[in-house]
């Protein structure tokens, strides 16, 4: 078990600044649902939230040269819930239909994957950051989340996530923060 507030220092990388302060927004944005992580599983949804919440804080509020702990979880959510993933219908037939079908899913979703991707980028490039860079706590973060071919990576090959670690991320922030 690791408390929130101990992984979000951690996860500043010993920033002082605008990421330390967003790293720290999102644990109070988390806290009474998530102040403690369970240790990370197959799919470490606590984490991925963690850190989805505070790399878009972090973005949405750089990238206008604001505060990122101005940013509310509805304005995570909107961001979020504007880039859905299609979902895969289980319903589709063993046949010929359906392996078009399949296709036409899998094309769509790397689309849309690839929008949330690069509208994240924008945003962090934006606020002045270059990706991928190997000395920037915050581009490390969005190397990790998005890049699934190296195994040095967090979330690369060897953590075999079910997803594509971003978009399991963003889909925990839709949730998290688009509840009544």
């Amino acid at each position: 078990m690791t408390f929130l507030w101990s992984y979000t220092d951690a996860l500043a990388a010993g920033d002082e600044s605008w990421w330390r302060a967003a790293t720290r927004h999102a644990a109070d944005l988390l806290e009474a649902d998530h102040w403690w992580l369970d240790p990370p599983g197959r799919v470490p949804v606590q984490h991925l939230l963690v850190e989805t919440t505070a790399l878009l804080s972090y973005a949405l509020a750089r990238s206008e040269d604001d505060d990122p702990g101005t940013v509310t979880g509805a304005e995570l959510s909107a961001w979020a819930a504007a880039r859905p993933l299609p979902m895969l219908d289980e319903t589709v037939p063993d046949s010929l239909e359906g392996s078009i079908s399949l296709l036409q899913w899998s094309r769509i979703f790397e689309e849309q994957r690839l929008r949330q991707q690069n509208d994240l980028a924008r945003l962090l490039r934006a606020a002045g950051h270059h990706l991928p860079a190997t000395d920037d706590p915050v581009a490390v973060l969005w190397q990790d989340l998005v890049d699934r071919d190296h195994p040095g990576r967090r979330y690369g090959r060897d953590f075999r996530l079910p997803g594509p670690a971003l978009a399991l991320g963003l889909g925990a922030v839709a949730q998290q923060f688009n509840r009544p």
